[in-house]
């Protein structure tokens, strides 16, 4: 029982906003709709992200968990949302911005699901090695997947 894998990746978010996104180019645009800032939002193969922050090169980490996860460890995470089913077809998922340019590697899955998500989001935090003032302060995100 417990975390059964995870990937990570620093994405650039604009307009608030990120995704991870079954790869399937069929699905319906992720950015079609939006959640309200500080939450998420679940539709067709894609989880969508809007931050507090409007622009942020943001740290996010995805676990897949076999059965329903604990909160990340430490009390600075704060839940996003309930948990909401969520399939991806193609097994293939990918971290993206609202450009719909991929933040590192592709991940296969193990099936199509459906599986259980929920997002975390973490404290403020600043970079001072980031040389650009607007991406000073980033969150860390942990998307939390599991059957």
């Amino acid at each position: 029982m417990g975390l059964a894998d995870s990937f990570g990746a620093t994405v650039l978010v604009e307009r608030h906003l990120l995704a991870l996104i079954d790869t399937d180019p069929e699905i319906e645009e992720p950015f079609s709709r939006l959640p309200r800032n500080g939450s998420f939002l679940v539709h067709e193969g894609s989880v969508v992200v809007a931050s507090a922050l409007e622009d942020q090169m943001a740290r996010v980490r995805v676990e897949l968990w076999d059965s329903m996860p604990d909160a990340p460890p430490g009390d600075a995470y704060q839940s996003m949302g309930e948990p909401a089913p969520v399939t991806f077809d193609s097994e293939q998922i990918q971290l993206i911005n609202l450009m719909r340019e991929p933040s590192g590697d592709e991940y296969e899955l193990a099936d199509a699901g459906p599986y259980q998500v929920r997002v975390w989001v973490g404290p403020q935090e600043e970079d001072p090695e980031e040389e650009l003032e607007a991406y000073r302060l980033f969150e860390r995100f942990v998307i939390q997947l599991w059957r």
